[in-house]
C-alpha cells in the first residue's frame, strides 16, 4: 500500500522540482533584461533640457501676501523660490528610464527637477489647508485644482479639494476628481476614491470645467 503514495510523493517533488527551475530561469532572465536596459540606459543620448515643457507655478491666481502668520508667509517664499525653478512630474520613474529618456549627463540636473516638483506638491498641500484654516475656500480650491492639474500624487489634496466642492455646492466636480485618481497610480488612491465617493454621494453629474492653468 506504501507504493501508490511513494509514487506521488516522488512525482509531487518532480513538479515541484519544475516549477522551481522555471521559476528561477524567469528571475534570471528577468535580471538580465534589466541589467541589458540599465546598460543601454547609460548610453543613451544627452537630449537639450531646453526644448522641454516645464511645469509653471501660476502665483498671480495665489493669494500671496493675505496672512501674517509666519508658517504661511514661509510656504509663500518657498512657492515664490520654487517658481523660478525648472519643475518635471518624474513620479515614479526610475533612474533607468531617466537615463533613457534624457540621457546618463543630464540623471542629476533631471532629479533635481523632479525633486523640486515634489517639494511643490506638499507645498500646494499645505498651502491650501492653510487657506481652508482662514476660510479661503475659493482660493484653496484654485490651488489644489493646480495640484490636480499637474497630476500630484498628494492624495489629501484631492481629498481637501473634494471636501471644498462639497462647502461650495459643486459636488459634482468630485467626478472628475475621482477619474483623475483612476488614471494615476496613487499609493492611497481606493482609499481617497471612497472618501470622495462619499462625499459625491447620489450625484451624478460630471463636470471637468477646473481652472485651466495652461492658459
Amino acid at each position: 500500500m506504501a507504493f501508490p503514495f511513494l509514487a506521488i510523493f516522488l512525482t509531487f517533488l518532480i513538479v515541484l522540482a519544475i516549477r522551481y527551475k522555471v521559476t528561477d530561469n524567469k528571475v534570471k532572465e528577468q535580471q538580465e533584461q534589466f541589467w541589458q536596459r540599465e546598460s543601454d540606459a547609460n548610453f543613451a543620448p544627452k537630449i537639450d533640457l531646453d526644448s522641454l515643457t516645464y511645469i509653471t507655478i501660476p502665483l498671480d491666481k495665489f493669494p500671496l501676501g493675505f496672512s501674517d502668520d509666519q508658517s504661511i508667509v514661509e510656504i509663500e517664499n518657498q512657492l515664490t523660490e520654487l517658481s523660478s525653478h525648472r519643475l518635471l512630474n518624474l513620479t515614479n520613474k526610475t533612474n533607468t528610464e531617466l537615463k533613457e529618456t534624457y540621457g546618463l549627463a543630464n540623471l542629476e540636473t533631471v532629479s533635481a527637477y523632479g525633486d523640486d516638483f515634489d517639494q511643490l506638491t506638499i507645498l500646494l498641500k499645505e498651502y491650501g489647508q492653510c487657506l481652508i484654516n482662514n476660510d479661503k475656500i475659493d482660493d484653496a480650491i484654485k490651488v489644489l485644482e493646480f495640484g490636480v492639474s499637474i497630476k500630484s500624487d498628494i492624495s489629501q489634496n484631492y481629498i481637501m479639494l473634494g471636501e471644498c466642492y462639497k462647502k461650495k455646492g459643486t459636488t459634482y466636480k468630485i467626478e472628475y476628481l475621482i477619474q483623475q485618481i483612476e488614471s494615476m497610480n496613487l499609493i492611497l488612491g481606493p482609499s481617497t476614491i471612497k472618501h470622495l465617493q462619499e462625499l459625491l454621494g447620489n450625484s451624478d453629474q460630471t463636470d471637468s470645467n477646473l481652472e485651466d492653468f495652461n492658459s
